[in-house]
């Protein structure tokens, strides 16, 4: 530690960095950030997803497949939301496209 951190111990001050790490990539932090740019196009916040879930691995290593695995189970409802919408908007956008008829 660059510096003794005042009225905490180090140890203290380590437990209180790893917890508020924790909590900012956690399950429900990753669907909070993800919810709250519902405003934004859905690609922004797939690309957000990835970027917190790839920068979570810096400071929480998946180090197998069982713990991506885990990961994945952990946000699934994001996950399967995100898909859902995608499915959807694709589905939108092929109803939308005329198909043209096949010429001579």
């Amino acid at each position: 530690m660059a510096h003794t951190p005042l009225k905490m111990s180090i140890a203290e001050a380590h437990a209180e960095v790893k917890r508020g790490w924790a909590l900012s990539y956690s399950a429900e932090a990753l669907s909070h950030a993800v919810h709250s740019l519902e405003d934004k196009p859905l690609g922004y916040r797939i690309n957000i997803f990835i970027a917190r879930i790839c920068f979570r691995g810096i400071y929480f290593p998946q180090m197998g497949p069982s713990a991506w695995l885990k990961l994945i189970y952990q946000n699934r409802r994001t996950i399967f939301g995100l898909a859902r919408e995608g499915f959807a908007t694709w589905r939108k956008h092929a109803a939308a496209v005329p198909i043209a008829p096949a010429g001579d």
